[in-house]
């Protein structure tokens, strides 16, 4: 296993000036609140400013907070860039985005005589923003509909980051990319990592609350085609189960790569097509549920999930528990069952919102796995399977 001495320098907490958080429940103590996302607001601390940049430019930004903002924490105000661009921050979060204005219209109603009188617009030309644009709505639906840490999920980040463990993060600044919820994030920060969680969509407010009261987390909501982070700035960044929702993944990943310093480490997980005949099948189903309205689509999840809960996974939850059949289902139940087993049924509803709603999916093998490490130059790599179902794969950048 990788530990903590193994992949590179450490951060000086006191020259970072935060509180580790690496005991306790504090994600799933928050679980029994009745909170809302006002209610439960965090704020951008002014170091994150030392590592963003306009992701146009490349320059600086300055800060304006606005009034009632504590200079320490802010709540509401913009960066601006020298090259005219400027984005708003909304509860706590900069929102770095070519359309965020268009985004979020109760801060523009609130603070119109502070804004400029010409709003920045996304570039109509820009790639497949069509493809981004249903992604992000997608997305954005499913980590608000279900958004509840039910469980810590801390065996299932550590199962997807293999060979890294819980000794590699503390001391560490992190990249979570495609945070979502914030399951992952929650962790890495729990292990001692500081983290920057970055997602395109409004799942950030998600993460936003499951990440309340972790001093060394912080969010940003921006596109990874347009990340605005200093190159070389984290010592190691992530994505698990994003990239291959994208209509560049190798694209994307390179960017993510050149956001790590020299020496850093780069881990991610995709889809495998090692299941050629489901993914067949899946993939002609999804013909038409992508195409269909939200609530069809969660209909249609919901019956699914319901299908594959009470027909597979509670008996084998079942007969895994009965002591003169346990080990022997415990021996030959599919590894998602297994995997399954461990988790209550919206786990499983959104898993399958996941499969029927989500606009694009790719699938990978080994081979092609190796090509993107090769070609990002990365040295130390590992490429391993999670089941049939999924790679994961791991270098440290030259």
């Amino acid at each position: 296993m990788v530990g903590a001495g193994h992949l590179g320098r450490g951060v000086d907490a006191d020259d970072r000036r935060w509180s580790l958080v690496t005991s306790g429940r504090v994600g799933l103590d928050a679980l029994g609140r009745a909170a809302t996302l006002s209610e439960t607001c965090e704020r951008v601390k002014p170091r994150l400013l030392d590592w963003l940049q306009c992701p146009w430019c490349g320059g600086s930004f300055s800060l304006e907070p606005f009034p009632g903002s504590d200079p320490a924490d802010i709540d509401e105000g913009l960066l601006r860039c020298s090259c005219g661009r400027v984005f708003p921050i909304v509860r706590g979060i900069p929102r770095i985005l070519a359309d965020a204005f268009a985004l979020h219209g109760d801060f523009v109603a609130r603070h119109r005589d502070r804004l400029p009188a010409s709003m920045p617009q996304p570039d109509s030309a820009e790639p497949h923003a069509d493809a981004i644009r249903s992604t992000r709505e997608s997305f954005g639906y499913q980590w608000t509909r279900f958004s509840e840490m039910v469980v810590d999920f801390r065996e299932n980040f550590l199962q997807y980051i293999s060979p890294v463990d819980e000794r590699f993060f503390p001391g560490k600044l992190g990249l979570d990319l495609g945070c979502g919820f914030g399951r992952h994030i929650y962790n890495a920060a729990r292990f001692g990592a500081e983290m920057v969680g970055v997602d395109i969509s409004e799942a950030i407010e998600s993460t936003r609350v499951n990440t309340q009261g972790m001093p060394n987390v912080h969010l940003v909501q921006a596109d990874v085609y347009h990340l605005p982070f200093r190159p070389g700035v984290f010592d190691f960044a992530y994505s698990i189960g994003v990239l291959h929702h994208l209509p560049e993944p190798e694209t994307a990943f390179q960017r993510v790569v050149s956001l790590v310093r020299p020496g850093g480490s780069v881990f991610i997980w995709v889809y495998s097509n090692s299941r050629r005949f489901l993914n067949f099948a899946l993939e002609s189903v999804r013909a038409v549920t992508t195409r269909s309205p939200t609530p069809v689509q969660q209909f249609l999840s919901f019956v699914g999930a319901a299908i594959d809960w009470s027909v597979f996974i509670a008996p084998y939850r079942l007969a895994s528990r009965v002591p003169a059949l346990g080990a022997l289902a415990r021996r030959v139940g599919p590894a998602r069952l297994k995997v399954y087993a461990e988790y209550p049924f919206q786990v499983v509803y959104a898993d399958w919102f996941d499969r029927l709603a989500a606009p694009i999916r790719f699938y990978y093998d080994e081979r092609a796995m190796r090509g993107w490490l090769e070609r990002a130059h990365l040295d130390r790599t590992t490429i391993s399977p999670t089941g049939l179902f999924g790679w994961r794969a791991y270098g440290e950048r030259s």
